[in-house]
């Protein structure tokens, strides 16, 4: 099986598409307790729990109606501190997808002269990202 990844990852909050994405990046990490014994040789390590993350930016823009999350539903989650399920994934057959539920951690507005208004936002995973493969 061959993977086609061709940059079309989106990410998804509550199944709506954020309007005008440009990027969008996943971070997952985990610390470790550094373990230290007369019977260890060198380190060792044990892994504690892990933390995942989701950072994207896109041009602001309204969505027609309700079809799409614009800077603003990104705005109104965030003052409302509103959980929300996530789901980053291109829908192709084969392909990973990941989804978990996450707050939105913040947002940053840029306007730039004769440019469009562009904004990043974070989202802080609850719980455990699940990772799957779309069928």
């Amino acid at each position: 099986m061959s993977l086609d990844y061709s940059g079309s990852m989106r990410i998804k909050i509550a199944t709506k598409t954020i309007m005008h994405e440009v990027e969008a990046s996943l971070n997952e990490a985990r610390d470790f307790e550094e373990l230290a014994s007369k019977d260890i040789v060198g380190k060792d390590f044990h892994p504690k729990e892990g933390t995942w993350s989701l950072t994207g930016n896109a041009i602001a823009a309204n969505s027609s109606g309700d079809a799409q999350i614009d800077l603003q539903a990104i705005v109104t989650s965030y003052q409302a501190k509103t959980l929300v399920a996530i789901e980053l994934t291109d829908g192709i057959t084969g392909n990973m997808a990941y989804s978990g539920n996450a707050y939105i951690e913040n947002y940053n507005l840029t306007s730039a002269n004769e440019d469009k208004v562009k904004y990043d936002f974070s989202l802080k995973g609850v719980g455990t990202l699940t990772v799957a493969v779309n069928t």
